[in-house]
């Protein structure tokens, strides 16, 4: 029996669904007043993991279970003139805010998970009609999609959906399409285990969409475990096991201790209204439980658990997730709350490997792994740094980015988490008043407004679109903020003649075996060079301190000056601002 501190959560989200509901069975979004068929198939997931749990009334679950998967089978329609078939509202509706093949996975999926669980109540009309939108969408689109797909997580969350299609039909094809797409998943993955969020090779919008994502990185890893798994492969396989420890491997080093990932590593951050987010947390908790178990790994397991608790921690009473908490300078994030329920689903799977890691004899329960020790990732330019006392992340080299795409700081510091007090030190925000652990400045003519153009002329057309969607959540004073942000952000914040050296993208970085040393410059916020100061950053751990060196080799403009961290006797911080003058 699953302890109830792990399935009320999940039968609180259930709730909140179901409370959607219209007396007609439409689960329709309070939001975008739409039917978001890929997220309401969570519901269906949700409900046949408790009964294969056995918990929550079983009669109730099957009921709901039942009505919301004849309304997604309903919802099975043709491509136009084309052999496809798809799930709508998909990408046919923009208040849908999503996307073919991410609802297409989703329902697929969904259909077979419950054909699963009921097979032996339905009557052989309605396994008919579920089976064929099962296979049938799996069958005329999703294969393809999981290979011609520019984003890798679409492609993997594609997979979901052939993998269960396969279980009901049995066709070779979608076996075979399911083992070829995991493949090619893995041979898209950087060296270091991470992925880019879009192809590079692929037409991104912005080069900086081809960053690292720490809100998509799990997605691959929990889809192709699912997928593979599904169709009978043994993860312990070295052929997966390999490239999955990997990707693991990077996800857990973006958790602090409180359960919380470093949010500015994100080639998406115009997606989130904070500095952070637990909307991904699903997809992280089923990944990391999985491999916790599966391959024997304590730390992954500690990590999974410590996710699970910021989750359940941003729920409302009701049930109702949030993917941040409100805060000074936080916003609505660009999703909705039934969005963020939807993936619960993920959650509700890895409830099993949950209980296990907490309550039985887990690696989870094994000893900490020893400290200090230093992390790093060479293609996502991340380097972790750990002690018993402090967590401190720092990045160097990443894509250029704009006010929409790519990682909005690097060059440093990133985020400080201080064990002992069970909170943040530090953490660097691209749109904050300050830039601590960070160089800050001002060079040359302001406005700036031709670079400010130049690097976010787009982003304004793009505006206009998510007014649309605001104008349908909040009517037009929200409506209207969308492209009135987009100018004060991406035109006005960009022509600002401010420079720092978190805007830098190409710093050299240096691995030491107690730290990291970066060498980079002073930029403007459009990625261009600004002055001839030259900053050599170093930073340090040993068992009981962090050590932060700051020299400007160059002789310093009047205004440029360090932020330093908030100061506290296990950080030692030292500035050397004017070496040319010693």
């Amino acid at each position: 029996m699953i302890d109830t501190a792990f399935r009320e959560p999940i039968e609180r989200v259930l709730g909140w669904m179901q409370a959607l509901r219209t007396p007609q069975g439409v689960m329709l979004c309070p939001e975008h007043r739409i039917e978001h068929t890929g997220k309401n198939a969570g519901l269906v997931v949700m409900a046949c993991e408790l009964v294969r749990l056995g918990v929550g009334d079983h009669e109730e679950l099957y009921t709901l279970a039942l009505e919301q998967a004849l309304r997604i089978a309903g919802r099975l329609d043709r491509e136009g003139n084309s052999t496809c078939w798809t799930f709508r509202p998909g990408r046919h509706d923009p208040y849908n805010c999503s996307n073919n093949v991410i609802d297409g996975g989703a329902c697929s999926d969904a259909l077979g998970t419950f054909l699963e669980t009921f097979d032996e109540r339905l009557s052989p009309g309605v396994r008919n009609i579920l089976e064929r939108a099962c296979v049938l969408h799996a069958q005329t689109y999703l294969r393809y999609a999981a290979f011609d797909k520019g984003i890798a997580a679409q492609r993997a969350w594609a997979l979901t959906g052939v993998a269960q299609a396969w279980k009901r039909s049995g066709h070779g094809v979608l076996e075979y399409a399911t083992l070829e797409g995991v493949k090619a998943l893995f041979e898209a993955m950087h060296p270091d285990g991470s992925y880019a969020y879009h192809a590079p090779d692929g037409g991104p919008a912005h080069p900086g969409a081809a960053d690292v994502s720490a809100f998509y990185q799990s997605r691959i890893a929990a889809f192709s475990m699912f997928s593979l798994e599904a169709v009978g492969q043994d993860l312990r396989d070295p052929r997966w096991r390999e490239p999955l420890q990997k990707q693991l491997a990077f996800l857990a080093a973006l958790y602090g201790p409180d359960g919380i990932k470093v949010g500015s590593i994100e080639a998406k951050p115009w997606y989130h209204g904070a500095h952070y987010e637990v909307a991904s947390h699903p997809f992280d908790v089923y990944a990391l439980a999985r491999g916790a178990r599966l391959f024997e790994d304590a730390s992954l397991g500690r990590v999974a658990l410590a996710a699970w608790r910021a989750w359940v921690a941003h729920l409302t009473p009701e049930g109702r997730p949030q993917d941040h908490l409100p805060g000074p300078g936080r916003q609505r994030s660009y999703q909705c709350p039934t969005f963020w329920a939807g993936h619960t689903m993920w959650m509700a799977r890895a409830l099993e490997d949950l209980h296990w890691l907490e309550f039985e004899d887990g690696p989870a329960k094994a000893s900490a792994p020893e400290v200090p020790r230093v992390e790093g990732f060479a293609q996502a330019g991340l380097v972790r740094l750990e002690n018993a006392h402090w967590v401190a992340w720092v990045r160097g080299a990443h894509p250029p980015s704009n006010w929409m795409h790519g990682s909005p700081v690097g060059a440093g510091l990133l985020r400080i988490f201080d064990k002992e007090r069970g909170r943040d030190h530090l953490v660097c925000d691209s749109e904050a008043t300050r830039a601590d652990g960070h160089w800050v400045g001002t060079h040359g003519r302001w406005p700036r407004l031709r670079a400010a153009w130049r690097k976010n002329r787009h982003e304004l057309r793009f505006s206009w679109w998510l007014a649309r969607n605001a104008f349908r959540r909040a009517g037009l004073l929200a409506a209207l903020r969308e492209p009135l942000r987009a100018v004060r952000v991406g035109i006005w914040g960009f022509a600002s003649n401010q420079t720092r050296s978190a805007w830098c993208v190409d710093p050299a970085l240096e691995r030491m075996p107690d730290g990291v040393r970066l060498e980079g410059r002073m930029v403007w916020h459009d990625g261009t060079r600004a002055g001839s100061a030259v900053l050599v950053r170093t930073y340090r751990i040993d068992a009981e301190h962090l050590f932060i060196e700051e020299v400007c080799r160059t002789e310093v403009p009047e205004d440029l000056r360090f932020e330093a961290p908030t100061e506290h006797a296990r950080i030692v911080c030292r500035i050397d601002a004017s070496p040319a003058k010693a």
